[in-house]
C-alpha cells in the first residue's frame, strides 16, 4: 500500500510538472498583435495618433527595427517600441501626423512565424477617440515631431492612497515602530531607445530619516526614524524625461502606557 501511495503522488507530481511545462510553454513563441487605439483630429488640422500592442508572452520580448517591426508606408522606423511586456499595452506609440494625413500609416510586426499588422485606415469613423483620449489631449501637438513616436514621461503612482484635492498630495499614516508598505507603480512606453529606466525613493520633507528598502523600486517598505509629517517623492527616469508622485506620511507617536 505504501509504494502504491508513493507512486500515486508521484503520477500527481509528474502531471503537476507536466501541466506546468506546457503552460510555460505556452507563453513563449506566442505572436505579438501591434493594435490601434485610435485618433484626435486637433484644432490646427493635424491627428494625433495612437498605437498598442497585445502580448501572451510570459517575458518581455525585443524585436529590433527592420523587416519584422517596421511601419508603412516609409519612413519605415518611426522610432517606435523595440521591446514588449506581457499584456495589452495603450497608447505605447503616439505619432502627430499633419493635417494632409489620408490615414494610411501601418504598424506590422513578425514574431513567432506570424506576421500581424493594424488597419490600413487610420481615419475610420470608429476610431475617433472622443471619449477617454486623456493621453491624446495631453500631447503638445503644435510643438511635437511629425510622423515618429514620441517620448513621454514615465506615469508614476502610489496605489492604495486617498488624496485630497488636485494637486494636494496624498496622505497615509503608519506608528513609529512599523514599517509602512509603499506601493508604488511605474509605467512607460519604453522610449527612447537604449535608455535605462530608473526608479528612485526619497524623502522631501520630515522630522527624521526616512528608510527605504530598496529605495530603487516602486514597491517598497520605509521606516521613520521619528515621528511627525513627511512628504516623500516616487520618481522614475527613462534616460530623457521624469515622472513625479508624492505623498504624505504621518508616523504616529508610540502610545503613552
Amino acid at each position: 500500500m505504501r509504494v502504491r501511495a508513493l507512486h500515486a503522488r508521484w503520477m500527481a507530481a509528474a502531471v503537476v510538472a507536466a501541466c506546468f511545462l506546457a503552460t510555460a510553454h505556452a507563453q513563449r513563441g506566442q505572436p505579438i498583435y501591434p493594435a490601434y487605439d485610435g485618433y484626435l483630429k486637433n484644432p490646427d488640422g493635424s491627428f494625433t495618433l495612437s498605437f498598442a500592442y497585445f502580448s501572451h508572452n510570459a517575458e518581455p520580448v525585443t524585436i529590433a527595427p527592420g523587416p519584422d517591426n517596421s511601419f508603412t508606408p516609409t519612413p519605415a522606423d518611426r522610432q517606435h517600441p523595440t521591446t514588449f511586456r506581457p499584456g495589452h499595452w495603450r497608447f505605447q506609440c503616439i505619432i502627430v501626423v499633419g493635417p494632409e494625413f489620408d490615414g494610411k500609416l501601418r504598424w506590422t510586426l513578425n514574431y513567432a512565424g506570424t506576421t500581424t499588422g493594424t488597419s490600413e485606415n487610420m481615419l475610420h469613423s470608429n476610431y475617433n477617440l472622443v471619449e477617454g483620449a486623456q493621453e491624446l489631449r495631453a500631447i503638445d501637438y503644435a510643438h511635437a515631431p511629425r510622423g515618429v513616436c514620441l517620448n513621454r514621461a514615465p506615469v508614476v503612482r502610489v496605489l492604495g492612497l486617498s488624496g485630497r484635492g488636485r494637486g494636494v498630495p496624498a496622505t497615509m499614516s503608519v506608528a513609529i515602530n512599523q514599517e509602512l508598505n509603499l506601493f508604488g507603480s511605474v509605467s512607460d512606453e519604453g522610449l527612447p531607445r537604449g535608455g535605462t529606466l530608473t526608479v528612485a525613493w526619497r524623502k522631501l520633507s520630515g522630522p527624521g530619516s526616512v528608510s527605504f528598502t530598496p529605495p530603487e523600486t516602486a514597491r517598497t517598505r520605509a521606516t521613520f526614524s521619528a515621528p511627525g509629517t513627511y512628504e516623500l517623492e516616487l520618481s522614475a527616469n527613462d534616460a530623457e524625461l521624469t515622472g513625479r508622485t508624492r505623498i504624505n506620511v504621518t508616523v504616529l507617536a508610540p502610545a503613552v502606557q
